[in-house]
């Protein structure tokens, strides 16, 4: 490739521990939220925000999809249920499962709060009882 068609440099960029605590594990005892930000947090490049936001990340909302479950944390301050939501109604072929859900007092951080148990059992069930056709249309 040559250097004027090779892509701009990326700068990485690590979310400070007080927006991450703010918005993804706000509710969690200080020092858990300490640890789990030490332990998953990595540094990402800035397109991944940027790239969200071009056309090749457009969704279409019509075209049939596998089944689809929609967790929203009640309180969730990064993306809160009411935008869920707004994305689960825009789901709008309906032979195609979709299912949404709030999990009151859930934030961001879903699996990693004290409930991950048995959020990820609801899931688990959800999946038994709804995946087991893939992109077949619900009946």
């Amino acid at each position: 490739m040559a250097r004027s068609q090779q892509p701009a440099p990326t700068t990485c960029c690590l979310l400070p521990f007080a927006h991450w605590q703010r918005t993804i594990a706000h509710g969690l005892p200080l020092s858990e939220q300490q640890g789990i930000y030490e332990q998953l947090v990595a540094p990402e490049s800035r397109r991944v925000l940027r790239d969200a936001l071009t056309p090749q990340a457009a969704v279409n909302f019509h075209q049939p999809h596998a089944p689809l479950l929609l967790l929203a944390g009640g309180a969730d301050r990064l993306l809160p249920a009411a935008l869920n939501y707004a994305n689960y109604r825009r789901y709008t072929h309906l032979h195609f499962t979709t299912h949404y859900q709030v999990l009151p007092g859930r934030t961001h951080l879903l699996l990693g709060q004290p409930t991950w148990l048995a959020d990820a059992a609801l899931i688990a069930r959800w999946l038994h009882t709804h995946a087991k056709g893939g992109m077949e249309p619900a009946t």
